[in-house]
Order: C-alpha cells, then sequence, then structure tokens
C-alpha cells in the first residue's frame, strides 16, 4: 500500500459515517501487518505538506504499530514475525528528524515514539541514538531543542546501568545547563523539561548508588552542587513581580520542577543540601508569602474578577505545568519534608520556642488552606464531592491538603515549639478574620474554617499532648479549651455561614475523647438537631453526620443510649436521600450509633433499620465499598444483646434474606442472592454464643441447597464460613436441624466436605474445609465419631493429591488436632491404610510427608501451634511406634554447583530440579520444631534462649553445658537466624491490635482452648530437655546426624535454659 492509498485510509478512520470509519479501521489494522505500513506512517507522519490531524492520526497510528509488530519485547506484541532491521532503520530516521518539525504536536509525537522504539532497540540496535539527540539539542533551531529536549526526558527515564548513565550525564547536563540559563533564547516549557531530565538523572543516581557508592558520590559531587548554584539564581526574583506581566506566567513551570528537583534530591542526597537548605527554605517562604495576594484573588476571592491567563501547552505536554495551585503546592510540599530535617532546626526554633519564621509558615499554611470558590460551589450542591475531600483516603491533591500536611509535618517533628507556633498562628488568621468580617467581607469565615480544618489534621497528637500535659499538671501548649469556647461555641449555630458551622462540628467530634461531658453532650445534641432541620444545607448535615459518628466512637462509655437511638432515627430518613460517599458517611455514622444505643433500640426503629438496609444494598449490590459498609452494620445489629434487636433479626432479616438467596436456583450468578448470603454470614459472625434459638434454621434449607449446586468459590466459601460459625458457636442447633427430605445437619455438611475434596474439585474451593472438620470434631466429638475414620481416609485421600500450600494446611490440621486428642485412633487408622496410586502409597506416609513439607508455610496463630503441638507428638510416639521411625521425607536440599550461591530462576529450575536428601520423619521432625521454638522465643520478646538469660532468672546453671555438643560455634550465622525468625512466624499474628472486635469474636472460642493458650516456647524447650534426658526415639544420634549447624546451635541454647 503506497503513501497516498495509506493517507486515504487515514482520513477514512475520521469519517462522521461510523459505517465507512470502522470499515477503515478494519483495513489499517489488516495493512499495519505488513513492515511497509510502518514506513508509510513514518512518512505521513513528519511530512509537512500534510494536513495536521492525518499527520497525528499517522502518529497515532504508527505508535500501535510499534507496540504490536516492532519487537517482542513489548507485552502487546502480536508478531508473529518482528520488523525487519532494514524496515527499522529506515522508521527510525524517518521519525527522529519528526523531533525538529515547525509543528509542536507533531514533534512530541515523534519524541514519545522515538522513545518507545529506544526501550528495545537502545543501545544494541541504535547506538548512535544518545550522540543524535545531544547534538539535536545543541542545535540553533528552537524547535529542534524541544523535540530532542522531550525524547531525551524519556530516554533517561529507561532503566540505565551506572556504566552508561554516568558519562551520558557528564555529556549531557552541561547542554541542559546551557540551555536552562538562556530564557531569551528559550521558551519556559523547554528550559523545565531540562529541570525535569535532571531530575530523572538525580533519581537514577540514587537507584544505583548501592552497588556503585563511589562513581556515584563522585557524581553527585561533580553534577549537584552546579546545579543547586542555578536553582538558587533562578528561585532568588521575586516570583509575584515576575507574574506581573501576563507573558511571564509560563515562567511558572520552571520554579515548580525546581522545588519538585529540591525535594528530590533532599530524599536521595540530603547531605547535598545540608548547607543550603535554611536558604531553600528562606525562597520557599518567600514564594509563600509573596504569591498569596494572587492566589486569594485567583482562587478565594468570591469578590475578585482576577483570572489567571491561559497557555495553549496542551495535554501532550501534560508533564510540564504553569498552573499557580501546582506551584504552590509544591513548596508546601518541599517545606514538608524539609522542617523533618535538623539542618533548618536553627531557623525554625530558638531556646526551644518557635521563631517567627515558624510562626509564618503555619499562618501560610492555615491561609493556603482556606476553601476555593470552586470548592464552595461543588460543595454545596453535590455532598459525594465534599465528603470525598473530607475523607483522607479519597481527598485529592491539591493546596488544601498540601497545606494541611506541611502543618502535620512541622508540628509532628518539632512537637511543642510546632505547637506554640500553631497557636500563635491560628490567633492571627482568627484576629485577621475578625477584621474581614468587620470590613463585610463576605469570606471572612474561610479563615476560621483553615485554621479549624488544619487544627483537627493534627487531633491525635494534640490529644496525646494535652492528656500528657494534664498529667503533668502543665497547661498545654495549645489552648484548645479557647478554641471550643471562642469559635466553636460561636459557630455552632451560624447557619449564615453552613460551610465553618459545619466545619464546627466536626472539629468538636475530633476532639472527642477529652471534651467535658457536658459540653460533649450539648455536642451531640446540637449536631442531632441540625439532622432534623430544614434550613440546614448539605456541608452542614453532611459534617453532622460526620461529627455524629466520631462521637458515638470516642464517647461511647458517656453517651446515653437513648440519645444514640434518637441520633439513629434521625439518621434513618438520610439512607434514601443519599448515594456513593455519603451513603456510606450515613451508614458510618448508623454503625457507631447501634455500638452506643443497639441495646435499648426498639422493635419499630430496628424493623425500619433493617428493611431501609437491605433496599439500600439491594438496590446497587455491585458495590463492595457500600457492601462491606452495610455488612458492618448488620454484624453491630447482631452484637447487640437485646433480645429485641435478636428477634428482627431472625423473625425479619433472616426469612428476607433467605427469601433473596434463593434467586440463585434460576440465576447462578445473581449478585442480590450472593449479596444476601454474605450479610446472614455478617450476623452470624456476631451473634452471641450459644446463638439465638432458631437462627439457624431460618436460613438452613437454602443455605445447603446453594452449597450443593453452586460452583463458585466465593458462594462456597461464604457458605461455609456460616456453617463453620454456627458449628463454633452453637453446634447443637445444626446437630438438631432436619431439611424438608429428611437428611440431618451434619450428614449435608459431611456431603458438602466429600463434594469439595473430589480430585475434580479445585483446591481453592476446598481451602476452608479443614477449618471446618476441625471445629467439627472439636464441638462434636461424639456426634462425629462414627463417620471420623471415613472422614479422614477421605481427607488423606485428597492429600495424596495436593499441591498448595494452604489446601494442604487445610486438609493436614484435623490430623494435626486429633493426634493431639485421639492419637491411637489416628495412628491405626493410617497404619492399615493405603492411598492408591499409582504408585499406591501407605497413608501414613502421605499425611508425614505433606505434613513436613509444608508445616513452614501454614497460616493462623492457634494452626501454627496445632501443627507443633502434633509433631511433638508424633515424635514421641515414634519411641514405640516403628511404622513413624521408617516413613523418610524431605531432609535438606542438595547443594550442588548449579545452584550454589545462585537466584534459581524458572529456566535454571527446570533444568536443575531441587533434590532433597531423604531423612527419617522423627529427624525431620525436630528440625521443624526447632525452628517453631525459635520463633516462639522471639515474639516472647527477647532472646529467652541465651543461656546466661536462663541463669540470671533461674539462678540455676545445671544445664548451662547441657548439649554443648551440639553446638556448631557459628554463633553470627545463629544470631542471623534469630533476627530473621523474630520478624515473622507467629509474631504477625501475636502483635495484631485489639482493636479489631470482629476478628476478637471470631477467635473467642478458640482462645477458651487449651493449645491456644498453651506457651508454646516452654512447651517446647521442655519437649527438647526430657528428649535429650530420656534420649526419646534416639534423640541425640537424629541431633548430631541430621541437624545442621545452624540447628545444633538453636538445640544448645534451648537445653542451656531449660
Amino acid at each position: 500500500m503506497d503513501s497516498n492509498q495509506l493517507l486515504a485510509l487515514l482520513q477514512s478512520t475520521l469519517d462522521p459515517n461510523p459505517n465507512v470509519r470502522l470499515q477503515a479501521e478494519l483495513h489499517l489494522a489488516q495493512a499495519c501487518s505488513e513492515p511497509q505500513t510502518a514506513l508509510g506512517l513514518a512518512r505521513i507522519a513528519t511530512e509537512q505538506q500534510v494536513d495536521i490531524p492525518w499527520r497525528q492520526a499517522a502518529s497515532f497510528a504508527l505508535k500501535k504499530y510499534v507496540k504490536e509488530y516492532w519487537s517482542a519485547f513489548f507485552p502487546t506484541y502480536k508478531g508473529p514475525v518482528a520488523t525487519s532491521t532494514e524496515i527499522k532503520t529506515q522508521v527510525r530516521e524517518v521519525v527522529f528528524g519528526g523531533l525538529a518539525d515547525p509543528v509542536r504536536k507533531i514533534r512530541l509525537a515523534c519524541a514519545n515514539i522515538v522513545s518507545l522504539i529506544a526501550q528495545p532497540d537502545w543501545p544494541e540496535d541504535w547506538p548512535t541514538l544518545m550522540d543524535q539527540l545531544l547534538a539535536l539539542i545543541r542545535s540553533d533551531s528552537i524547535d529542534a531543542v524541544e523535540g530532542g529536549m522531550r525524547a531525551l526526558s524519556d530516554f533517561v527515564s529507561i532503566s540505565l546501568t551506572e556504566d552508561q548513565l554516568l558519562p551520558i550525564a557528564r555529556d549531557m547536563l552541561p547542554t541542559l545547563m546551557a540551555i536552562l540559563g538562556a530564557p531569551q533564547t528559550y521558551g519556559p516549557a523547554t528550559r523545565a523539561r531540562t529541570i525535569l531530565i535532571f531530575r530523572q538523572c538525580v533519581m537514577t543516581l540514587f537507584t544505583v548508588k548501592d552497588e556503585h557508592p563511589e562513581a556515584v558520590k563522585a557524581a553527585v559531587g561533580e553534577i549537584l552542587p552546579r546545579w543547586l548554584e542555578a536553582f538558587q539564581q533562578l528561585l532568588a526574583p521575586d516570583v509575584a513581580a515576575e507574574l506581573g506581566s501576563s507573558e511571564n506566567w509560563e515562567g511558572i513551570a520552571v520554579r515548580i520542577a525546581i522545588f519538585q528537583s529540591l525535594e528530590v534530591i533532599l530524599n536521595s542526597f540530603p547531605s547535598t543540601l545540608k548547607a543550603l537548605l535554611p536558604t531553600f527554605l528562606s525562597f520557599a517562604a518567600a514564594h509563600l508569602a509573596s504569591l498569596q495576594q494572587l492566589y486569594t484573588a485567583a482562587y478565594l476571592s468570591n469578590s475578585s474578577d482576577f483570572s489567571i491567563p491561559s497557555f495553549a501547552s496542551g495535554e501532550e505536554d501534560s508533564d510540564i505545568s504553569t498552573d499557580l495551585s501546582t506551584l504552590i503546592s509544591t513548596v508546601l510540599d518541599f517545606v514538608a519534608q524539609a522542617v523533618r530535617r535538623k539542618a533548618v532546626r536553627p531557623v525554625l526554633v530558638e531556646n526551644h520556642k518557635p521563631t517567627q519564621a515558624f510562626v509564618d509558615f503555619l499562618r501560610q499554611a492555615v491561609e493556603y488552606a482556606q476553601m476555593t470558590t470552586d470548592d464552595e460551589e461543588s460543595w454545596a450542591s453535590d455532598p459525594n464531592a465534599f465528603v470525598a475531600d473530607e475523607d483522607d483516603e479519597m481527598s485529592s491533591y491539591n493546596v488544601r491538603s498540601a497545606a494541611i500536611d506541611m502543618a502535620i509535618a512541622a508540628v509532628d517533628t518539632l512537637q511543642d515549639p510546632g505547637l506554640s507556633a500553631l497557636q500563635t498562628a491560628f490567633g492571627q488568621v482568627a484576629q485577621a478574620a475578625d477584621g474581614r468580617r468587620s470590613q463585610a467581607d463576605g469570606d471572612w469565615w474561610k479563615g476560621y474554617e483553615s485554621a479549624l480544618a488544619v487544627v483537627g489534621g493534627i487531633s491525635e497528637d494534640l490529644i496525646d499532648h494535652v492528656q500528657e500535659r494534664a498529667e503533668e499538671g502543665k497547661s498545654p501548649k495549645f489552648a484548645l479549651e479557647g478554641v471550643f469556647q471562642g469559635v466553636v461555641m460561636t459557630y455552632l449555630t451560624a447557619s449564615d455561614v453552613p460551610f465553618l458551622q459545619g466545619r464546627s462540628f466536626v472539629f468538636a467530634s475530633q476532639f472527642a475523647e477529652i471534651l467535658p461531658q457536658p459540653l460533649a453532650k450539648q455536642y451531640l445534641d446540637a449536631a442531632v438537631q441540625v439532622l432534623d432541620s430544614v434550613a440546614a444545607g448539605v456541608p452542614v448535615k453532611v459534617s453532622a453526620v460526620r461529627a455524629l459518628t466520631n462521637f458515638f466512637r470516642h464517647l461511647k462509655e458517656n453517651v446515653e443510649p437513648s440519645q444514640a437511638v434518637v441520633a439513629l432515627s434521625k439518621l434513618l430518613p438520610l439512607l434514601p436521600q443519599t448515594s456513593e460517599n455519603t451513603l456510606v458517611l450515613v451508614l458510618d455514622a448508623i454503625q457507631s450509633s447501634l455500638k452506643v444505643g443497639g441495646a435499648v433500640i426498639d422493635q419499630a426503629t430496628c424493623s425500619s433499620l433493617i428493611k431501609i438496609l437491605l433496599e439500600t444494598w439491594f438496590a446497587t449490590p455491585e458495590d463492595p465499598l457500600l457492601g462491606s459498609t452495610i455488612a458492618d452494620v448488620f454484624a453491630s445489629l447482631s452484637a447487640s444483646p437485646s433480645p429485641v434487636v435478636q428477634s428482627v433479626l431472625i423473625n425479619e432479616a433472616l426469612p428476607a434474606l433467605a427469601s433473596t438467596m434463593t434467586e440463585l436456583r434460576t440465576d447462578p450468578s445473581s449478585i442480590r442472592a450472593a449479596s444476601a448470603l454474605e450479610i446472614t454470614n455478617s450476623i452470624f459472625s456476631r451473634f452471641p454464643s450459644p446463638l439465638p434459638a432458631g437462627a439457624f434454621e431460618r436460613v438452613a434449607e437454602i443455605l445447603f441447597e446453594i452449597l450443593a449446586a453452586t460452583d463458585d468459590r466465593d458462594i462456597t466459601q461464604t457458605g461455609l464460613d456460616v456453617v463453620t460459625t454456627v458449628i463454633r458457636k452453637d453446634v447443637d442447633q445444626l446437630l438438631n436441624w432436619r431439611s424438608a427430605s429428611g437428611q440431618s445437619g451434619l450428614e449435608l455438611v459431611l456431603a458438602q466436605v466429600a463434594k469439595l475434596l473430589q480430585p475434580s474439585e479445585s483446591e481453592a474451593g476446598g481451602l476452608f474445609v479443614g477449618d471446618l472438620v476441625i471445629h467439627l470434631v472439636r464441638k462434636a466429638g461424639a456426634a462425629i465419631g462414627p463417620v471420623l475414620p471415613d472422614l479422614l481416609r477421605a481427607f488423606v485421600t485428597r492429600l495424596a493429591t495436593a499441591e498448595t500450600a494452604m489446601f494442604t494446611q487445610s486438609l493436614v490440621l484435623p490430623f494435626a488436632y486429633l493426634v493431639h486428642q485421639q492419637l491411637e485412633t489416628v495412628l491405626s487408622l493410617l497404619e492399615n491404610l493405603t492411598i492408591p496410586g499409582p504408585p499406591p502409597r501407605p497413608a501414613l506416609e502421605v499425611l508425614l510427608s505433606c505434613w513436613c513439607d509444608y508445616a513452614g508455610d501454614f497460616q493462623g496463630y492457634w494452626n501454627q501451634k496445632v501443627s507443633a503441638v502434633g509433631l511433638a507428638h508424633l515424635y514421641a510416639a515414634a519411641a514405640s511406634k516403628a511404622a513413624l521411625q521408617q516413613v523418610q521425607v524431605k531432609g535438606d536440599m542438595v547443594i550442588t554447583e548449579a545452584n550454589r550461591d545462585k537466584i534459581m530462576t524458572r529456566a535454571r529450575a527446570r533444568a536443575n530440579p531441587e533434590q532433597f536428601r531423604p531423612i527419617p520423619f522423627p529427624a525431620k521432625a525436630l528440625k521443624l520444631l526447632l525452628h517453631d521454638a525459635q520463633t516462639a522465643s522471639a515474639n516472647k520478646g527477647g532472646d529467652q534462649g541465651a543461656p546466661e538469660d536462663a541463669v540470671s532468672d533461674d539462678e540455676d546453671d545445671e544445664w548451662a553445658d547441657e548439649g554443648a555438643e551440639f553446638t556448631a560455634g557459628n554463633e553470627k550465622d545463629l544470631d542471623f537466624l534469630s533476627e530473621m525468625l523474630s520478624g515473622g512466624g507467629l509474631g504477625k499474628y501475636m502483635s495484631s491490635s485489639g482493636d479489631d472486635e470482629e476478628d476478637d469474636v471470631d477467635e473467642q472460642d478458640l482462645q477458651d482452648d487449651p493449645i491456644w493458650n498453651l506457651d508454646l516456647y516452654s512447651h517446647l524447650t521442655g519437649f527438647f530437655r526430657h528428649a535429650y534426658e530420656t534420649d526419646q526415639t534416639s534423640f541425640r544420634q537424629l541431633a548430631e546426624t541430621f541437624l545442621n549447624d545452624e540447628e545444633k546451635a538453636i538445640l544448645t541454647r534451648l537445653l542451656q535454659s531449660a
């Protein structure tokens, strides 16, 4: 296809007739399979006689061609044969010529294609690229310089080795510096791009500094000082004066790039900035002060008619910004980083008191945090936008958020002086706001609102400070009491300034836990009244809802439950009126109110709540955030001890949910039905133990019907979660229930287990079977006794074909638990069972091999303990059970030349599969138990295995030398192993916070289990000591023969500490 035909085809792809356009796109896609098409597209894109739209279309098509047909390097490559070398050479030459095109859009498009081609081709297939780019940016053509700069910017982002980067940087950066220092020749965007390239070089140097510290240190010492000197010269002129002419506004791009680069340098090579950091901080302060008036006129004032000049930089150059708010945000970000450094401490603090400069920074933070006119317009009419901006996790990056972050960083780093500075800044802003109000300035309230928002941003730190100072009998550095009395109380009812009124509610609730109780009650009552007010606008009501959430969360011990029920009744009517973020906010408030008033809620309110909740969820069941929040509300309801609430849940909620679940009969993918099952799971997860009478029978029929019919993994998991919860909390309800066809609950559970253990079933679907069976054995041991042999036989048979660690854990743990409870029964069954092959294998060998292979990967606090205790029991039993001694399992990996000190890639692993020495099961059990003991020791908080600790604690050095024959003398390796183990294992389960009430409830029945409460470290230390003393199962011979040096050292420590 010649260029004219290709051009006609491109023109047709933009035809207004959709049929013509679609046909042309199909023909173009077919043409792109021919390599000559790439050359044709390149020529059209760079042909200045062709109209610009068609040239752009050609460049877009060429970019798509490169990704699909140029090289297998690209993940979107279609092939089957990559573009020939001859065509590639011609395309590269033509496209590179486009970098000097007089049309900016074409230059940028060609630069994008050049950088794309460079990814697979440089340096091997395009070794001259760097030299070509450097020659281009040194040319006399402004267009060529800009095009080359754009390509160079992308080029340096390619992963460069240290050998490539340093010569390139030394050759390139002086040229970039010359361009940066020639404002009369080059435009601001081109000059800003030199700084972006410099910044990318700094980032790349940082990534390789650990590999090549000396070379990078030398490069940094050579390069950075020159650029930092240039930055000082460029930042010194007053920015507001520079912006006095509209022609100079684009110069903002250079200043933005400088402050972005300073932040990168500060975080990458801080020592190079140490001496100059106070200077750059003063430049930042000057920028913030100088730009305040412009920013106020452009973004904050409702009476100003000033507008910022617009520029035609366009989206194609989106990484070069000329936006005033971006400059201010970038400066604030730099200050937030700088105030954390000791180098600027003298600028901010003097004699333990804040300097005027520090106060000015925080005052500027408060001033820049004011709401913009766009915020007002958007938030007043769109509650979802207001909620999103107020939510830390959803808020967008803007001047307000950057200012608040800067204040938080300053106070967090400098603490008392920071709070003192914030107190002074707060007073100055409040005084200025009062002055503006007296002059009838309609925006006067914005200073108060932003001041409260900034202080609210540090509420957690400030609460801690106030409480600590109270314990010391000292006044806090920030006087919250004055803010409450003088500001919050004044504006809590100021309906003429709704955003300030709403902020007052939120602010009060942020400090709820340190408010005097009468004052907190007063604020809470006011928030409830606002919900009833017809006159209150969106911002006030949304703020009141947020305040109620905080009040009930922090004051649940001091709030009257009846007050929470009143609030709940006011919140319910809001549910049908809200959506998206606001709906989630209201639901959060409802959940918080239930935690306080759930015990006294009346039947009518509870029924209304459940009805509205179900209607809300089923209206948009595909929304995961909404679904999770509503499930949490139902969980809070079911946690209520109120018989009224339980009655409504059982007689109204569960039947409605069961009815909805029947939709799966006709629509296996029904989102509503799946959601109903999830709500049911939430309800049962927080029900008390034992369950309310009749709870399970409300859902049992449809639940087992769904589990028998579904192939959906998520539905299976959720359904099994419900069944497992019933077993754990009230197994009698399961055992006593019978289906309409006469089957017992136990029979249906076992049928489900049998189904999931079929070899044809996915392992993912059976991950939760083991958990269910463990709790069935724990809670219904007598009832399950007759079928236990068949159940274990099914488990070990499926275990023989298990492939994943999680599924293996699910199948092994029931055996581990039963070994602890019914050792002889389990061993008798396994010793007389053979698993069909090929080849046939003894069941005992299958269990022990899988257990030993995956024991180190078991997850869960109780699960890991059960495994360790079970292995210890089996080791002890091996003394009298020859069958246990005869089983061979995998020992240590065989080290060969193929895998020694090498990272095993997939290719190497295929060529040299891992090999393991077979060892007797008792030896492997010792290895695993030593690992468990060491991990348990680390989780107890310190090296409790050290012999000197044992002597000092127990005053018993009888064992100081016991086990010394196992010591390998490699203490450094042992220390490394100890340190490594201390970060994992059971620690992550032991160190979880107690804030998650759902987890506490979920594990409550396990916490009464003897294994849960077992001190594993003490248990295993006693185990090893007994085995050593009695030489149980030839302990000493096994240890000497099969333990490696690190394991012997761990054993020595354990024996000496016993």
